[in-house]
């Protein structure tokens, strides 16, 4: 009986270079969806190119190292390692200013203290007085750091709706060890106790953005707001949910 023929990426290893190449450039397009998606969270003034070639090295990574015995779809699968090749890249090269990590930095510490100390959500008015600043220039603020806090989301794996679904899918079909499942089973279990803890609207924008795949833009919309108003409520639920993380697994 003939054996069955492998697929293209099952058979990346042994193919001669141009086969390599021409195989690479049929997944050129799965590359610029990760990129699209990572490049409407980050700064305007990101280098595309350069977030091309870094998931490019992203998904010859995936190619090399991809396990049919593991039952998962490549694609599932290099998404995870383009995303995670790209990130890899805006962290060695530092490419954000530090002022803005340093306010970052500060206005996360403020959080956590006023949320400590109070058992519930600080409100603009009581971090802005333990920044020593002005309502309007906490939104602002807020406003600026937005990048930072959403870079930090990603690098944890929180990508956009069935993407982060099946990346998860992929993590657990890793193993079949019980204290693994058990450990993605927590996991799950704390973020959704990490979203109760938000105030109402910070916790539908959320779930508007990571669930629904919706804008900045669009979320103003239906809320009533500006896009920048948007980006604010964002970050400062996502700082919330970060403080909430960090202090659960510490």
């Amino acid at each position: 009986m003939a054996k069955p023929k492998r697929s293209a990426v099952e058979a990346y290893k042994s193919v001669d270079e141009f086969e390599k190449e021409e195989l690479i450039k049929s997944y050129l397009p799965l590359v610029k969806k990760v990129v699209h998606r990572l490049s409407g969270r980050l700064p305007k003034d990101v280098d595309i190119r350069e977030m091309l070639n870094s998931g490019i090295i992203g998904l010859v990574d995936a190619l090399e190292k991809y396990d049919p015995k593991h039952e998962t779809n490549f694609s599932t699968y290099a998404q995870f390692r383009i995303r995670g090749a790209i990130l890899d890249s805006f962290r060695s090269q530092d490419w954000l200013p530090r002022s803005l990590r340093f306010k970052s930095h500060k206005i996360e510490q403020a959080y956590q203290k006023i949320e400590q100390k109070l058992g519930r959500p600080a409100t603009d008015e009581e971090v802005a007085a333990e920044l020593e600043v002005t309502v309007d220039e906490l939104q602002k603020l807020l406003g600026e750091v937005g990048s930072i806090v959403m870079l930090s989301f990603e690098e944890l794996g929180f990508g956009h709706g069935e993407e982060r679904f099946q990346a998860d899918e992929w993590i657990a079909s890793k193993t079949q060890d019980p204290l693994h499942r058990l450990m993605s089973g927590e996991k799950v279990s704390l973020i959704a106790r990490a979203l109760d803890r938000l105030p109402e609207k910070e916790r539908l924008v959320i779930s508007l953005y990571f669930y629904e795949e919706l804008n900045l833009k669009e979320i103003g919309e239906i809320l009533g707001v500006t896009e920048s108003r948007a980006s604010q409520i964002r970050s400062r639920a996502l700082i919330r949910l970060k403080n909430y993380l960090r202090k659960s697994i510490n």
